[in-house]
């Protein structure tokens, strides 16, 4: 009965997945992204994926969005195996989720509700809820001034929350986090941090966070996966990882695993 309860809690469940990309053109070189990596993600956890700069982590997110297809090994979402679904089984798993890069790149010559409108239109939304979830989203997320504003004339901070805000669209089961706060001001990030706990806290949404700032994934996350050349080294929670290496923070714990 517990294993059996366990399992239904996996919304994520990745095995043994492989992934390289091919380079150059007369004398093709192949670089390997992921070599066997294997983890599951519960439901309404904040799972983090830390690592040093190549280790694998946003390929892995791109993979597990179905963003990319792995060369071999397996994806399931809630149950199915991605690659095995039709094209509308797909097209209704990706209403499901939704990712937020830290490097967003949206048209630059639209406004935030323009942006927020557009994608909720790609979402399927019809316009009177539209309407009301793009004014939703901007309070909620603080872009009220910025509304009329053009992408392009929005400081990085602000960048960053449209695009937090963009994510949740579609009231994703899943968010996928690549480095959310990276290259903002202490203040502003911390101000997204208790954004994505909010999030999770409210809506029971299961994220996958990839970062590179310690303190985030000490705020953030209850399990971590450290990922080097492509190969998971540890897994467990933060109290885990840290008996593991010996380590009073999670900075040592990075330290020692990336060594």
């Amino acid at each position: 009965m517990v294993e059996s309860y366990a399992m239904e809690k996996k919304v994520i469940e990745v095995h043994n997945i492989r992934k390289s990309f091919a380079s150059g053109f007369f004398k093709k070189k192949i670089n390997t992204a992921l070599s066997g990596v294997s983890l599951f993600v519960k439901k309404g956890e904040i799972f983090g994926l830390l690592g040093p700069n190549g280790a694998g982590k946003t390929t892995l997110l791109n993979v597990i969005s179905t963003q990319l297809l792995p060369d071999t090994g397996t994806v399931k979402m809630f149950g199915r195996e991605t690659t095995k679904l039709s094209m509308h089984e797909l097209s209704a798993l990706k209403s499901r989720i939704n990712m937020c890069s830290g490097n967003p790149n949206f048209p630059w010559s639209l406004t935030v509700e323009e942006i927020l409108k557009y994608y909720s239109m790609l979402y399927g939304c019809r316009l009177s809820a539209c309407n009301d979830k793009v004014n939703e989203l901007i309070k909620t997320f603080e872009l009220e001034k910025y509304r009329a504003a053009r992408y392009d004339r929005l400081s990085t901070g602000t960048k960053q929350r449209l695009a937090l805000a963009k994510s949740m669209i579609n009231n994703p089961e899943i968010l996928l986090l690549d480095e959310p706060t990276i290259g903002l001001d202490p203040d502003i990030a911390r101000k997204l941090r208790v954004k994505i706990l909010e999030i999770n806290k409210r809506t029971k949404t299961t994220i996958i966070l990839t970062t590179h700032y310690m303190k985030e994934a000490e705020e953030l996350c209850g399990r971590i996966a450290f990922i080097k050349d492509g190969r998971i080294k540890a897994l467990g929670t933060k109290a885990e990882l840290k008996k593991k290496t010996h380590a009073k923070d999670l900075e040592e714990v990075f330290m020692d695993l990336a060594r």
